[in-house]
């Protein structure tokens, strides 16, 4: 079961509190011990919700739940692929959301023959075949956003002379 964010939140809260208590026995401050707790209890979910939220935003990964993929802008994207049995994870594919309304990958395309499409009736291998979902995905950088993002890099190298 996946745990949400105020789940989560409240966990750690509840962590620092004990830990208020254990220090509240050492030192026997009353006044100190209302204080924090007062401002642990106020404050610490919605801060750990809030950073939270920034770190989801860290991620250049896109949940296929929040937005798909943008033709022909993103013809093909990194992919991250869950297994619909067991829920592994594997690593990212180069995958395309195709004009048919499914995800293809050279995996997937392998199996995509019409003999295939004809016994299933379907282009989805990914789904129907290999048991498979898409449920991230990423774009990948063009070679210019690749050599903007490693300036410095190339900088040094061209300082050092090699």
């Amino acid at each position: 079961m996946k745990q949400t964010v105020e789940e989560a939140a409240r966990i750690e809260r509840e962590k620092v509190i004990q830990e208020l208590h254990v220090a509240y026995k050492m030192h026997k401050d009353p006044k100190h011990y209302i204080i924090s707790n007062a401002a642990i209890q106020k404050y610490a979910v919605p801060l750990f919700k809030a950073g939270a939220g920034w770190q989801a935003k860290q991620s250049p990964w896109i949940s296929v739940e929040e937005r798909l993929p943008e033709k022909p802008k993103y013809d093909w994207v990194l992919v991250i692929i869950r297994d619909k049995r067991d829920g592994f994870i594997g690593i990212p594919q180069i995958g395309e959301l195709r004009s048919d309304g499914f995800w293809h990958t050279e995996t997937s395309d392998t199996f995509n023959t019409p003999n295939f499409r004809r016994i299933y009736n379907t282009t989805d291998v990914l789904g129907e075949f290999l048991k498979q979902e898409v449920v991230a995905w990423c774009p990948i950088p063009s070679f210019d956003d690749i050599l903007e993002a490693n300036k410095d890099v190339l900088e040094r190298i061209k300082e050092k002379g090699d």
